[in-house]
């Protein structure tokens, strides 16, 4: 195995990619390898913390651009792996190894199906996929050629492609014919022990019986994948059907409060955390997806989701067993389960449970590190 490893994406701070990346480095560095993280876009850490105060540490990372992640690359000795988590400029980045000749231990974990399309993060039902058409019917421009120019790329450069569902697994395969691609699903720390969920409430200023459905996602009311935008209409629905019921919906940049919805930015972890504890549902309503962490993540906290089986979430969530699944599209049954969430205790926090134990085996963070170890170490 390799002792020097550079996990590069796009943010410096947000989203799941970012955040796998993170564990990872953590991971390794507590290993005894030398681990470096670099980035494309400076960004203010929504954890706000000092390092004493943090639960996980937070390894500094480079600033870097597409095409001088081969810099980067170039700076690590020779049997040195370059992880690519994300990229604002994927054609840029891949150029760069390639030309630098800096990319022979290369690593492509595939968070969305950026890579693999014309620009869109998932083709949902696009006619064209898996090849690529101009027009684009979502305005990419030039879609059929930045497809067809990543895909050279990625040949050439033949890197170890990771895909942490089977969904997304298959679309690129479907995209790279002849392409292997290996599965290791992500994972989040699994914290041995919860705060006692009445402890959470009363930290957090909420009644003991008030029914509390939690929104989360990356971007807030921006994430379009995630209908972030929707979930006040969402919210007021679930009120309807369930008058007592309090909601927070949190990941965006922007704090306010409507008939009952709390719009929080985002939030440091351990805030997040108490937040899914004290919660009877996370109410996901995703159009598309990979492999969410804020699933997992809800999961170690005994929190159970009413989504749509879209994607990698049927890979993480077991309807009826650890949380309700919609058919995808079919929103009145997606919020159907919510009010059953809210207005049943004893099925939440069954499920709840379920979620946290099946979640704890599949899901936790020294897993994803031990699957990644095992894969540098072939």
């Amino acid at each position: 195995m390799s002792k020097a490893i550079l996990h590069h994406a796009a943010l410096k701070h947000r989203g799941g990619a970012v955040r796998v990346a993170r564990l990872l480095q953590a991971a390794q560095i507590a290993e005894g390898l030398d681990a470096r993280f670099s980035f494309e876009v400076e960004e203010n850490d929504p954890e706000g913390l000092p390092a004493a105060a943090r639960q996980e540490p937070a390894p500094q990372g480079q600033h870097t651009t597409p095409p001088a992640l081969a810099r980067r690359a170039a700076e690590l000795p020779e049997d040195g792996v370059v992880h690519l988590h994300t990229s604002t400029d994927w054609p840029a980045a891949l150029e760069g190894l390639l030309d630098s000749g800096t990319a022979s231990g290369l690593i492509v974990t595939l968070h969305d199906a950026t890579p693999l399309t014309g620009g869109c993060a998932y083709p949902l039902a696009c006619p064209h996929f898996p090849a690529c058409a101009d027009p684009c019917p979502r305005d990419f421009p030039q879609a059929r050629m930045r497809q067809a120019h990543i895909k050279r790329l990625l040949l050439r450069l033949n890197p170890v492609l990771v895909s942490p569902s089977r969904w997304l697994a298959g679309l690129a395969k479907a995209a790279l014919p002849g392409a292997q691609v290996r599965v290791i699903p992500n994972g989040a720390p699994w914290p041995e022990t919860l705060t006692p969920r009445q402890e959470a409430r009363k930290t957090l200023g909420l009644a003991p019986g008030v029914p509390v459905a939690l929104f989360a996602a990356h971007g807030g009311a921006r994430a379009a994948y995630k209908s972030g935008s929707a979930w006040p209409d969402h919210f007021a629905r679930i009120k309807a059907a369930v008058p007592e019921c309090l909601g927070f919906a949190v990941g965006g940049d922007e704090a306010a409060s409507h008939d009952g919805l709390t719009i929080w930015p985002y939030l440091d972890r351990a805030k997040l955390a108490l937040l899914m504890r004290a919660a009877d549902c996370l109410v996901y309503p995703t159009l598309a997806d990979n492999h969410p962490l804020v699933l997992l993540e809800a999961a170690a906290q005994e929190l159970p989701v009413a989504s749509f089986s879209v994607g990698g979430v049927p890979e993480i969530v077991r309807h009826g067993e650890t949380g309700l699944l919609a058919a995808p599209g079919d929103l009145g049954a997606l919020l159907a389960h919510a009010v059953s969430l809210l207005t049943q205790p004893t099925l939440a926090r069954t499920q709840g449970r379920a979620a946290r134990n099946h979640g704890g085996k599949r899901f936790n963070a020294e897993r994803m590190a031990a699957d990644y170890r095992k894969l540098m170490g072939e």
